[in-house]
């Protein structure tokens, strides 16, 4: 199967950062552990999300809020946790490079809230570039027919992947 970048979700992305095992997994639709805590309270809080996400036709875009603040476009992301920063900082990074790209803006920004901490994200040109090389590699990544070998990683003992792997 081949992989455009136009078939990455803002998930593929988080999990390619996080864990590129997880990731080809996803893209290829394995399924995770559907009992697992961790996907259930994801589940659940998407639920209670799901009326306030933001959805556009151009792609399978799926993020809590965006707004106008002094005269740019702001996306914010909320989290359950921070556990990993990174990919929720990447997530919302690729929100922001189809939203600019797609709708032509010239200023975009973000954030990702969880409780009281906030990491900001900026709509720089060179983070745009950064995601759209990202992008090819996830491409070319998930297209392998074979996934990676497992490699254990702090995030193994909460993933709902783990029984694939260990």
């Amino acid at each position: 199967m081949t992989f455009t970048p136009e078939l990455i979700s803002g998930t593929t992305v988080h999990y390619y950062v996080t864990c590129k095992r997880e990731a080809w997994l996803y893209a290829h639709k394995v399924s995770a552990d559907q009992s697992d805590e961790n996907i259930l309270m994801g589940k659940a809080l998407a639920e209670i999300k799901e009326k306030d996400l933001h959805q556009f036709p151009f792609s399978n875009l799926k993020f809590d809020k965006i707004g106008k603040e002094r005269g740019h476009y702001l996306v914010t992301e909320y989290k359950k946790s921070f556990k990993n920063p990174e990919g929720a900082k990447m997530q919302l990074l690729f929100y922001m490079y189809l939203l600019k790209k797609n709708l032509k803006l010239k200023e975009i920004n973000g954030k990702v809230i969880s409780g009281k901490k906030v990491i900001y994200v900026e709509g720089s040109e060179e983070n745009m570039q950064m995601m759209e090389k990202l992008l090819e590699e996830i491409a070319t990544f998930v297209s392998n027919p074979l996934p990676p070998k497992p490699k254990k990683i702090p995030f193994c003992k909460k993933c709902g992947y783990r029984d694939y792997c260990f």
